[in-house]
């Protein structure tokens, strides 16, 4: 361990410490605790301070002082995890990094079920597919979470938690800024004695900027736009105060204008994507009794088009790609005694996709269809929480056997123990496995291909008081089998080795009944075996990972200054990182960036609040992809009803 890591750590706990023994905020201030009710860590609803697991929460206040952003830029800023892309034009895909792992190992969930492209290479999730306006708050769980989620969550599980309340409302807002952005959305909730329903629309345009980056300064280059819309309905009909059944139906879709590649402009160059999710819950809960069947049917359809008038051999091509997406789940919990709670379920997952290709060249047209493909998987998973009397202790213990089409079955386990060291101070560790299945696309080269295995390690210490919360975590995790694209025999193959570990800092002090400070800190040391990307022949061992920084973090401030006005200013440091120079060449340095923001809320009256919102006010350059740019100084002006 570095004397930088053992300074900040040693730091960041003195603090603490500190701030645990001065109780100076007044009476009525908001405290910053760990009592938050959770729903991912376990599926079912207990209190964030009940489970040995590291789980983080963006909240309905958190969203709504970041108006104007989206849900990646929002996720960016949390210890842990990247997003390259978030910050680069209107339109591009944000993968997603958790803890190092690479893109399609953390599994993205809306309200608790899987989402994902089947179609794409690493079946993940586009976040451009959920506004932000829909949003009531988001749960991080990191690390292995297979036992409880299944193939994926190798890296861990993002929850993203839509609108669902039960009260008669209006909601809206209208925004402008920066590259010709607007966004709007009007949502509406109301209740008609045992049925609820919220429901909402929303449209978000962009003229952008040029996806590329003009490397030679030609001047040339034209702007990428984006348009996005998206409606959604959530149902809720409670029978009794035990039962209750939830459907709901969202649909996004947006098309972004985008480039022939890095550092390549392309003047008609399209992205289209879209996605609907329907499906149906139903639960019954009454004391430590929870029993939920829930089923979910999605489609993604996406397509490249691209009437290449200014390419110099292809005229016209036109790719497209369609999926869709079955999930079922039923699970029970009980207390099986007064110190023990049992979890058992079984859940079933299929996804299929089919293909079509066609272009028109100096040689002639050329067609391929790729023919419907589909997999499916049973799973039974179980899981015990374990506590003592005096609740000193607690226990997790879980495992799931999963069976799938193409591979077998394979197993994983988890065990996540905790403890209380006083009324402040809490110690938590896990030990689990993690898998993620082949997708469809790699299955279509690689009918032999395995599912990639992760084993996992954590602990760490909490902190938590009137004012402060703060937290510390070590994590190990190491991936065999991973699946990657050979390009000697171009296919993709089982071969990856990867070995990750680093430590994650977060405090957040409510200094003042005005006043709330909140700062993380996330160091990634990344180590993968790999096919050689210069030479292509052989194998090499890199001593970083693609596109993730060894060193991130970001500081905030939050005042409350009247009643009517509140601002909060950030800044988030990204250190520097390596990615692929192109094919066959060395891989190349990107330079590290700092980037400030702030947002300002001012309220008109008890309905109408008008917000500004500042991303990189000091206008830094640069790239988080190579090749391509990244967001200047960006400003959003809007009104928002309540």
């Amino acid at each position: 361990m570095s004397k930088k890591l053992i300074t900040l750590s040693v730091g960041l706990i003195a603090t603490t410490l500190l701030f645990g023994q001065k109780d100076s905020v007044p009476n009525n201030s908001k405290s910053i605790t760990l009592d938050d009710v959770i729903v991912t860590a376990n599926k079912i609803e207990q209190k964030q301070n009940t489970t040995g697991k590291v789980v983080s929460i963006i909240t309905a206040a958190q969203i709504q002082a970041n108006a104007g952003r989206t849900i990646a830029q929002i996720l960016n800023e949390e210890a842990g995890l990247y997003l390259p892309g978030s910050l680069s034009n209107a339109g591009t895909v944000p993968s997603i990094y958790m803890r190092g792992a690479s893109s399609g190992r953390t599994l993205v969930l809306i309200d608790g079920a899987p989402v994902g492209d089947p179609s794409m290479i690493s079946n993940e999730f586009d976040l451009n597919l959920v506004p932000l306006s829909q949003v009531e708050r988001i749960e991080i769980l990191k690390g292995a979470q297979s036992t409880m989620y299944g193939s994926d969550a190798i890296g861990g599980v993002i929850n993203i938690i839509t609108k669902n309340k039960d009260q008669k409302s209006w909601a809206g807002s209208y925004s402008a800024g920066s590259y010709g952005a607007q966004k709007w959305d009007l949502q509406h909730a109301h209740n008609f004695g045992k049925l609820s329903f919220v429901a909402g629309i929303e449209n978000q345009s962009s003229k952008g900027f040029s996806s590329a980056t003009d490397k030679l300064n030609t001047g040339t280059f034209d702007k990428d736009g984006y348009n996005n819309k998206s409606w959604f309905v959530n149902l809720n009909y409670a029978f009794n105060p035990n039962w209750n059944v939830k459907a709901y139906s969202r649909r996004s879709s947006y098309s972004a204008d985008i480039d022939y590649g890095a550092f390549k402009d392309d003047k008609d160059d399209q992205f289209h994507n879209a996605t609907q999710l329907s499906g149906f819950a139903l639960d019954y809960k009454k004391a430590s009794t929870h029993f939920q069947i829930q089923y979910q049917f999605s489609t993604q359809d996406r397509q490249y088009l691209n009437d290449s008038a200014d390419r110099k051999y292809i005229t016209f091509e036109n790719n497209q790609y369609w999926g869709k997406s079955h999930f079922a789940d039923a699970f029970f919990s009980t207390a099986v005694s007064k110190n023990i709670q049992w979890i058992i379920g079984s859940d079933f997952r299929y996804g299929s996709y089919h293909q079509t290709y066609f272009s028109i060249s100096a040689w002639g047209p050329y067609t391929d269809n790729f023919k419907d493909t589909f997999q499916y998987q049973n799973a039974l998973y179980t899981s015990l929480l374990i506590h003592s009397d005096n609740n000193k202790w607690l226990l997790e213990m879980g495992g799931r056997y999963n069976k799938q089409s193409r591979y077998g079955s394979n197993t994983t386990y988890t065990v996540s123990p905790s403890f209380k060291i006083d009324a402040q101070n809490r110690l938590i560790a896990s030990v689990s496995t993690g898998f993620k299945a082949p997708s469809l696309y790699q299955l279509s080269y690689n009918s032999n291909l395995k599912p990639e295995n992760s084993f996992n390690t954590e602990f760490g210490i909490e902190h938590k008081s009137n004012a402060v919360f703060a937290r510390a975590v070590y994590y190990n995790r190491t991936i065999d089998n991973g699946i990657d694209y050979n390009y000697i025999d171009y296919n993709f193959f089982n071969f990856i080795q990867q070995k990750v570990n680093g430590i994650e800092l977060e405090l957040n002090w409510k200094a003042s009944a005005n006043h709330h400070f909140s700062a993380n800190y996330t160091l990634m040391n990344g180590q993968e075996t790999n096919q050689n990307r210069v030479t292509t022949t052989d194998t090499v061992t890199y001593n970083y990972l693609l596109k993730r920084p060894k060193h991130s973090g970001g500081i905030s401030w939050q005042y409350k200054v009247s009643p009517k006005l509140d601002i909060s200013v950030s800044a988030r440091y990204t250190s520097k990182r390596y990615d692929v120079g192109g094919y066959a060449a060395p891989d190349v340095m990107l330079n590290y960036y700092t980037i400030v923001n702030a947002h300002v809320t001012y309220k008109l009256n008890r309905r109408w609040m008008l917000f500004a919102d500042g991303q990189n006010l000091g206008n830094d350059h640069f790239q988080e992809i190579n090749g391509y740019n990244a967001m200047g100084r960006n400003i959003m002006i809007g009104i928002r009803l309540r």
